[in-house]
């Protein structure tokens, strides 16, 4: 009688274990990359101190000869627009990032051991702008925890490389694969920031976050972009995700 409870409940409850961290974050990863390719205008938000800095862009979401892409390009204030940022996700191979800053007018790779750094003095990084990344990290469920009145799970990613971050813990809602949160700690296992998903809206349907926040814990400061004009299943020019075009980005008529 015992053996056919537990197979009954096994029956009941057939999406139970395939809830593994590594399911959870492929779910994540899917919600927040959809496959129509698509495009946004971020408005950006950088708060340090007293100071603070409002800045526009572009992003566009595609993909091309195999690989998937991401543009993210600035369109003002005059002093920073043109610069552009360019991260190729290639299946079975390491992610390629490039940027291009208007006052050098050239175009650089940005190499492994620098995607963690700071994207022009904000609290995002080059890598935030790119893709879920599922690889070269140890996964641990750590239960539930509940956000915002959401109720959500929790997964502690160890990456391998602890260079920069020697745990970050994403809490998701299990069952969508909506990211609610992640915390990034330091190579001191200290808390150190914190990245929200706020404003979750249908678009043509699509569930899409309108306002990503990164807020540093230990210095008070954040930066944050709020997404607007929202298009999916748009046709972007291949040339767009060529990184040799990165200098004549921001000029695009797809931005208009």
């Amino acid at each position: 009688m015992l053996r056919i409870l537990s197979l009954l409940v096994l029956i009941a409850h057939p999406a139970a274990a395939a809830d593994t961290p590594q399911v959870l974050l492929q779910r994540m990863k899917a919600w927040l990359e959809p496959k129509q390719a698509n495009t946004r205008q971020l408005a950006m938000t950088i708060r340090s101190g007293t100071q603070v800095a409002e800045w526009t862009a572009a992003q566009a979401r595609g993909s091309a000869d195999g690989g998937n892409y991401v543009l993210t390009v600035l369109l003002s204030p005059a002093d920073v627009r043109g610069t552009a940022v360019l991260i190729q996700e290639q299946p079975g191979k390491p992610t390629l990032e490039w940027i291009y800053l208007p006052a050098l007018r050239r175009v650089r790779q940005i190499l492994p051991v620098n995607e963690f750094d700071a994207f022009l003095n904000t609290e995002f990084t080059y890598a935030d702008f790119g893709f879920v990344n599922l690889g070269d990290r140890a996964l641990k469920g750590l239960g539930p925890i509940t956000v915002d009145g959401l109720a959500g799970t929790q997964v502690q990613e160890t990456p391998t490389d602890r260079r920069t971050f020697v745990r970050i813990v994403t809490s998701v809602v299990p069952e969508t694969g909506q990211p609610l949160k992640r915390e990034f700690y330091d190579v001191a296992n200290r808390l150190w920031k914190v990245e929200t998903f706020e404003n979750v809206g249908d678009v043509h349907g699509v569930p899409t976050v309108q306002r990503v926040r990164m807020e540093d814990i230990q210095t008070g400061y954040g930066s944050e972009y709020r997404v607007s004009q929202i298009a999916y299943g748009v046709t972007i020019p291949k040339e767009l995700f060529d990184p040799g075009q990165l200098p004549r980005a921001a000029d695009s008529p797809l931005w208009r």
